[in-house]
């Protein structure tokens, strides 16, 4: 698995870097509200373990195209549930954002 195509039909390049050599295979997660079950993003996760943080060069849609990340908190725009907040992973110095337990749910991405 190289490429997978993603909800705005443009393909997104699988990333093998030195980050996703260290964790192990690659998943392909849609994430979405835990609330409402709206689709919030497809995201790339290295290796085996629970969802804590999602970093921010992993993100491969989003569904608010606007959102800067960086400096605002993920929120669902439908039902307006907070989902996610911005950090800094202190021990890669990792732009990301710390998903919040509960507020989500994450399955396999199958594109359509």
């Amino acid at each position: 698995m190289n490429s997978i195509e993603l909800p705005n039909g443009i393909r997104y390049k699988i990333k093998h870097d030195l980050y996703q050599k260290n964790r192990g295979v690659p998943h392909i997660l849609l994430i979405q509200c835990g609330n409402c079950h709206h689709d919030l993003m497809v995201y790339q996760k290295d290796g085996p373990g629970p969802l804590k943080r999602c970093y921010l060069d992993r993100i491969a849609w989003i569904f608010n195209t606007h959102l800067d990340l960086q400096q605002q908190p993920l929120t669902c725009p439908q039902c307006k549930t907070t989902i996610a907040t911005p950090m800094i992973y202190q021990k890669e110095n990792r732009p990301a954002i710390r998903m919040i337990k509960g507020k989500f749910t994450k399955q396999k991405y199958n594109p359509k």
